[in-house]
C-alpha cells in the first residue's frame, strides 16, 4: 500500500491554536510553490511502480492556492502516479472557502472524500480560536457539500476549549451530526507553545474535559459510528483509510513544506520553510533510518492510537495484562484500549514503554 500526502501551506489567518507551518501568501508566490509541488510529483512519480491507494491534500486551507492551481496539482499526482482501482482521494476545506466552483473542480479531478473544519458552531468559542467563519458559514458548506453530490464527507470539531461547556458541545455535536457525514474528527485544544491562545487560556480541568469526551463518544455511538482511532470516529467502511496508513506504518509519500514521509524504513521531512521547498522540491529531505527496536515502539504507539490494538507479541517480555484491566481488553491475541484507555492512552503507552512494573 502506498499513500501520498500533498501540503499546501496559506492560509488567509492563523488560527489562535495553530502551530502547523501555514502563512498567507501572493499570487505570485502560490504560482511559484504550484510549479515546485508539480515538479515534486513528477520526481516522487517516476520512482515509484507501486499504485496510490490513497492521496490527501492539506494544509494550511488548499482552496487558498486557487482552483486552477490546486486543480493542475491533482491533475499532476493522476498523471505522475498509477492509482488502484477504487482509491480514496481527500482534500481538506475550510467554510469560508468553500465555492460551487471550487466543489465541482474538485470532483472533475476525481476528489471523493472531504473533510471539512468546522471546530465549533459557537460563535464565543469561534472567535476565541480566531476562526475566519462563523455557525452559519460552516453549515452552509456542509449544505453546498451535499448538494454538490459528494457523500464521503468528514468534519472536524475541538472539545476543551475556553468557555466550552456540556451544553455547548453537545450542541455543536448534534446540530453538525444532523447532517448525513460519515466521519467524525475530534481534537481536545492542545496550548502549543508560541501560539495566541497559549498565551492566553489555561487548559480545560482534566474532569470537566473528560466529561466532554465521554459525551463525544456517546453522540457518536448514537449515530452508528465507529470510534476506530483516538480521535477518529466513522460509519461502517467510511473510516479514512490515509490516515489508516499512518497508523499501521505503512509506506507514505508527504510532498510540500513541512511534508513528512516513510519509505522503507526511512523518514523523511522537507523543512518548515516555503521558500526552502520552492527552490529544492526533490528530493526528500533528512533521512532518518528507522532501527527494529524503534519499530518495535513505533508499533505500539500507533497501534494502541486504534481500535486494532497491538499484538501481545509486540509488548515487554514484564507485561502484566492485569495493570491495564480497567483500560484495556485483550482479544485474539492482542492488546485494544477501550474508551477509557483511549483517554489516558499517551500515559499508558508511556508506562508501558518503561518497563518499569
Amino acid at each position: 500500500m502506498l499513500s501520498l500526502y500533498l501540503h499546501i501551506p496559506f492560509c488567509k489567518q492563523k488560527c489562535a491554536y495553530c502551530a502547523f507551518y501555514s502563512a498567507p501568501g501572493s499570487c505570485a508566490e502560490k504560482e511559484r510553490y504550484t510549479e515546485a509541488l508539480c515538479a515534486s510529483i513528477r520526481a516522487a512519480g517516476s520512482r515509484e511502480t507501486r499504485p496510490l491507494s490513497t492521496l490527501y491534500c492539506g494544509g494550511g486551507t488548499p482552496a487558498l492556492l486557487g482552483t486552477e492551481r490546486l486543480s493542475r496539482v491533482l491533475e499532476q499526482a493522476r498523471r505522475a502516479f498509477s492509482f488502484d482501482r477504487r482509491p480514496e482521494c481527500t482534500v481538506e476545506l475550510n467554510p469560508e472557502s468553500t465555492t460551487p466552483a471550487l466543489l465541482a473542480a474538485l470532483r472533475e479531478a476525481g476528489v471523493n472524500r472531504l473533510s471539512l473544519g468546522v471546530q465549533s458552531l459557537q460563535e464565543e468559542e469561534l472567535r476565541s480560536l480566531r476562526r475566519p467563519h462563523d455557525a452559519a458559514s460552516a453549515l452552509a458548506a456542509l449544505e453546498l457539500i451535499f448538494r454538490s453530490g459528494f457523500t464521503n464527507v468528514s468534519a472536524d470539531v475541538m472539545f476543551g476549549l475556553p468557555g466550552q461547556t456540556a451544553a455547548s458541545f453537545a450542541d455543536t455535536l448534534d446540530r453538525l451530526l444532523a447532517y448525513p457525514i460519515t466521519h467524525l474528527s475530534a481534537y481536545s485544544l492542545q496550548l502549543e507553545p508560541g501560539t495566541p491562545l497559549a498565551a492566553t487560556a489555561l487548559p480545560m480541568e482534566e474532569e470537566q474535559e473528560e466529561q466532554l469526551w465521554l459525551l463525544l463518544c456517546r453522540r457518536a455511538a448514537e449515530k452508528g459510528m465507529t470510534h476506530y482511532e483516538i480521535s477518529n470516529f466513522a460509519l461502517p467502511g467510511f473510516e479514512s483509510r490515509h490516515n489508516l496508513a499512518y497508523w499501521r506504518r505503512t509506506d507514505y509519500i508527504g510532498l510540500g513544506s513541512a511534508a513528512h514521509s516513510f519509505l522503507r524504513s526511512v523518514r523523511y521531512a522537507f523543512p518548515d520553510d516555503r521558500e526552502e521547498f520552492i527552490r529544492h522540491p526533490w528530493p526528500l529531505c533528512n533521512p532518518q533510518p528507522i532501527g527494529a527496536a524503534e519499530a518495535r515502539e513505533e508499533a505500539i504507539m500507533l497501534g494502541l492510537r486504534t481500535a486494532e490494538g497491538v499484538p501481545l507479541r509486540l509488548l515487554p517480555a514484564q507485561f502484566q495484562p492485569e495493570r491495564y484491566r480497567d483500560f484495556a481488553f485483550i482479544q485474539k491475541d492482542r492488546l485494544i484500549l477501550n474508551e477509557r484507555g483511549f483517554y489516558l492512552t499517551n500515559s499508558i503507552i508511556s508506562d508501558i514503554l518503561s518497563k518499569e512494573y
